[in-house]
């Protein structure tokens, strides 16, 4: 008999006092010949983050995004950064991660 959780379940896994579970998504990101491991992180309380690291160079570089309240808005803001990086875009506003 299979115990294991459906991926909808596991936010209701009980945890001792201050503890927090995080799930994790893996994502690849290719760019103009490039490609970047995105890792996604979700919360059990709903709180989301994503970062991304080159997969084909010798220094690590991380691009990360804010913790914010949508995986979809943590992945484009890791992304948006990626990309910024990547094709030498300059930053046009000040706080434009959070949007």
């Amino acid at each position: 008999m299979n115990q294991d959780l459906p991926s909808h379940d596991w936010t209701a896994t009980r945890l001792k006092p201050g503890a927090e579970l995080w799930r994790t998504e893996r994502f690849s990101y290719r760019m103009q010949g490039r490609e970047f491991a995105i890792e996604l992180f979700t919360s059990s309380e709903g709180s989301h983050y994503a970062i991304g690291t080159p997969a084909d160079v010798d220094v690590l570089i991380v691009y990360g995004s804010q913790v914010v309240g949508s995986a979809q808005l943590a992945l484009e803001q890791a992304i948006k950064k990626i990309d910024r990086d990547l094709l030498d875009l300059a930053i046009t506003e000040v706080g434009e991660d959070k949007t």
